[in-house]
């Protein structure tokens, strides 16, 4: 959900004039928050920003705020935990019947159009598990 959100870029628009820090944001402008961006910011996730490390949400010191994969606050996805139940269900049953390898074919190459997606597919193995 870090490396890969499921929306790159959250649009927003301002309804009153607004002083953050030194910037003046006035009423009506539009603003994008760029996901993506932040989700890959090696100031805010480190040299590994890059690597796949779940450890990392388990420290003390780190800030919800850098991390909104539905955006955040009253205007966040609605389907929010919909799309999180629906995952964890599909992932469960999958993983209860069959071990997965990545295909030797596979290349990795995401692509940002309004989400982030695979250019080429996922060509991924699904073995049947045997019962003992």
């Amino acid at each position: 959900m870090r490396l890969y959100p499921p929306a790159s870029i959250l649009p927003r628009m301002t309804f009153e004039d607004i002083k953050l820090g030194d910037l003046h944001i006035p009423k009506g402008l539009s603003i994008w928050i760029p996901m993506l961006a932040i989700h890959h910011s090696e100031e805010l996730w480190g040299k590994d920003v890059n690597e796949f490390n779940p450890d990392r949400f388990a420290s003390k010191s780190f800030s919800p705020g850098r991390f909104m994969p539905f955006a955040s606050g009253p205007r966040n996805c609605v389907g929010q935990s919909f799309a999180m139940m629906e995952a964890k269900i599909i992932l469960a049953m999958l993983i209860s019947r069959f071990s997965f390898t990545i295909s030797e074919n596979y290349r990795h190459a995401p692509v940002i159009v309004l989400t982030v997606k695979p250019k080429y597919g996922v060509q991924v193995r699904l073995k049947p598990l045997t019962n003992p």
